[in-house]
């Protein structure tokens, strides 16, 4: 006979992907049929992820918190994965007892995975009494502009920022007040200040009708580019907005898509024309791509009717994803690493054990069908300048050879700029790969199917991220699709040619132990740095490598493009790009230098260069550079200053190893130029670029 007790927890084990409703409803009817210990006893001997959830559930209303904290850290699905609503309780109980910090942390995981709407109105208000142990280490202004309510939109993008770092002040509008916001001279967006200005429209606001005759959609696209117009001009933020999606109901049904004159069709082409002339400081995010990867409708007109909310709270939170990502990219804070665990990562089975013929890889299986598939789509990372990397417990040449000749792969060991295949901790591999690339650790993204590895890495470097999958590879692919680590707003020639700039430091060590010393070593390279004042044609990629170089970097100041372009006017500042080639690789664009001209004396307000080229005396030809061009003009004194973060102690005594001496202000150092003493540089031949010159990005 089945009893009461086994009927509750049946209830729970066969909810589906409703499991926290499904537990709260067997809670409840538990506690009110006073079946609390009989359904505790049924739950002892059942593994699974409800019954372990509704054990955690049921324990925390009998006993409290603390009596089910363990049972809480228990909660995982099937394949050992966190569960965000398991993670959110056990973030609740550490705030209890004071421990924020941990409480952060908790959360931090939990908004990586895949919450719903519903979870961040739950963690709301806890996010936000954590917020100073989230370790927030920029503050950005974000303006919430459009046609609907923001609210709702405004406290998912928070507490995502939060969970990146990022401290973000909000601004919004009512609601349709968008425009007089951009154009009044005296109004509060001005004074605000935004540095990103969401833009957020809805296919009411084209006012097309079911049938759209010629003109129709051309105004509709000046209505929009107007906006951007006016928000350019007023401000100086970047504009992210989603595209426009049809009505999801239409009389017309297929005949709005198939008719030239239909409604979606016009739609449809308005966006393609905004993409094509969307300028430098608008990025347009792909809303149908976001709404087909939701699963839900992207509208509710119920929400619409009742509170203007657009689009539907279960579509918010991959919106707000997409916003931030964008966010992110804009301010160099994209991932550059994504490193990779072999055994059910990158292929079904354990190459050791199997060996290379044996796993599953590539038809016929269809589990070996989607981990060639889940490696097609790493190879497009790296086509696109994604860093990818291997670090799995594995003999070396077993690992080497599936890349070498399974016939299935599409990864080659040249796809990789680090591949340690060995037996050492994750944790040490992964240090010992970001002193080898000079990458710092927040730049990197780590995939392991093993639960055990995951925790590992996340306990002893938590500036990695460190997505939760399975053995599933299909899984591992909307990982990354939902987390957008590698988000790119731009591509240049340069981000495709990244990964090869990293391959040819292996040759460039090789030839460090070949050469007798470092002078040897260096004239080996044959280098030449190509130099040459910021132009429109550079001002793009400066602006990236402004943003995204961390530890070479005298003063850490960030600037976006158009700060960048008014700084180009020579009259008063002096403004320098430097592009860097040897005998293996061309780096790109690696280094910048500005400096302020006031009357005899010039201001170092940036000297940054790409950690790449570190070691190769890069920085003495800089400094060359501007003490020369200074002296021509009169000047009699250089002022620098050093500005100490986290990150850039690498320069702390760049500016004493010059001759620079330092002043009573902290961090400001003079050199005289009349007694300054300039080092020789015979090892870096220069060229001086002609004006309209391109250069590309260096990895950085």
């Amino acid at each position: 006979m089945i009893t009461a007790a086994e009927v509750i927890r049946a209830s729970v084990e066969n909810a589906g992907p409703d499991m926290r409703r499904a537990v709260q409803a067997a809670v409840a009817m538990t506690v009110e049929h006073g079946l609390e210990r009989e359904v505790l006893r049924v739950l002892e001997s059942r593994p699974n992820e409800g019954a372990r959830w509704l054990r955690a559930a049921l324990t925390e209303t009998v006993e409290g918190p603390k009596a089910a904290a363990p049972h809480w850290q228990a909660a995982v699905t099937q394949s050992g994965c966190e569960i965000p609503e398991a993670l959110l309780h056990r973030a609740r109980a550490a705030a209890r007892e004071g421990d924020r910090h941990r409480a952060a942390v908790l959360l931090r995981l939990a908004l990586q995975g895949t919450p719903d709407y519903d979870f961040f109105l739950r963690a709301e208000t806890l996010v936000r009494k954590c917020k100073p142990a989230f370790g927030c280490q920029r503050k950005i202004k974000i303006a919430l502009l459009g046609s609907s309510t923001t609210a709702l939109l405004r406290g998912v993008m928070e507490s995502l920022c939060l969970r990146d770092k990022l401290e973000a002040e909000f601004y919004e509008p009512p609601f349709g007040a968008y425009m007089q916001e951009l154009l009044q001279p005296d109004s509060e967006l001005r004074t605000f200040g935004p540095e990103f200005i969401v833009l957020l429209l809805n296919w009411r606001d084209l006012g097309l009708p079911n049938v759209c005759e010629n003109g129709r959609a051309s105004d509709a696209v000046s209505r929009v580019t107007e906006a951007w117009q006016a928000a350019m001009d007023h401000t100086s933020a970047h504009i992210i907005q989603p595209t426009f999606v049809p009505p999801a109901q239409d009389a017309y049904h297929v005949l709005s898509s198939v008719m030239s004159t239909g409604r979606a069709r016009a739609i449809g082409r308005i966006n393609e024309t905004l993409l094509e002339f969307a300028p430098g400081r608008v990025t347009l995010i792909d809303s149908q791509r976001i709404a087909a990867s939701t699963g839900g409708p992207w509208e509710d007109p119920i929400t619409w009717s009742s509170a203007k909310i657009y689009p539907a709270p279960g579509v918010l939170p991959s919106v707000a994803e997409h916003l931030v990502s964008c966010i992110r990219a804009e301010l160099g804070l994209s991932r550059k690493l994504l490193i990779l665990d072999l055994d059910n990562t990158l292929w079904g089975g354990v190459v050791g054990e199997d060996g290379p013929d044996g796993i599953r890889l590539g038809p016929p299986s269809a589990v070996g069908e989607r981990y060639q598939e889940f490696q097609r789509y790493v190879k497009g990372l790296g086509q696109r300048g994604v860093l990818l990397a291997v670090a799995s417990k594995n003999n070396p040449e077993d690992a080497a050879e599936v890349f070498r000749r399974h016939q299935g792969g599409v990864l080659r060991l040249e796809d990789f700029v680090s591949f340690k295949a060995n037996w050492l901790d994750k944790p040490n591999t992964i240090r010992q790969m970001a002193s080898e690339l000079r990458l710092g650790l927040d730049s990197f993204v780590f995939l392991d199917d093993s639960p055990a590895e995951r925790n590992a890495v996340r306990q002893e470097l938590p500036e990695v991220v460190v997505p939760e999958i399975s053995g599933e590879p299909s899984e591992s692919i909307a990982a990354l699709e939902r987390g957008l680590y590698f988000q790119a707003i731009r591509l240049t020639g340069e981000d495709v040619a990244r990964s090869a700039s990293y391959l040819a430091s292996a040759q460039q060590e090789q030839l460090r132990e070949r050469s007798g010393s470092l002078d040897q070593y260096l004239s080996d390279l044959c280098m030449r740095i190509e130099h040459g004042p910021v132009s429109a044609a550079t001002s793009l990629r400066v602006t990236q490598l402004i943003n995204k170089t961390n530890q070479f970097n005298l003063t850490s100041r960030r600037y976006t493009e158009e700060e960048v372009q008014r700084r180009m006017v020579p009259d008063n500042c002096w403004f320098r790009w430097y592009r860097l080639r040897d005998r293996f690789a061309d780096h790109g664009l690696i280094g910048v230098l500005l400096a302020d001209m006031l009357d005899r004396e010039w201001t170092v307000d940036l000297w940054l260069m790409s950690c790449r080229v570190i070691g190769r005396g890069v920085e003495t030809f800089m400094f060359r550079d501007m003490v020369d061009c200074a002296r021509r003009s009169g000047a009699q004194r250089l002022r620098a200053h050093y500005i100490a973060t986290a990150k850039n102690k690498l320069v702390e005594n760049l500016l004493p190893r010059f001759g620079f001496v330092a002043t009573a202000n902290e961090g400001e150092f003079v050199l005289e130029l009349a007694v300054a003493a300039v080092p020789e540089c015979t090892f870096l031949q220069g060229e001086i670029a002609q004006v309209g010159v391109s250069a590309g990005v260096g990895a950085s």
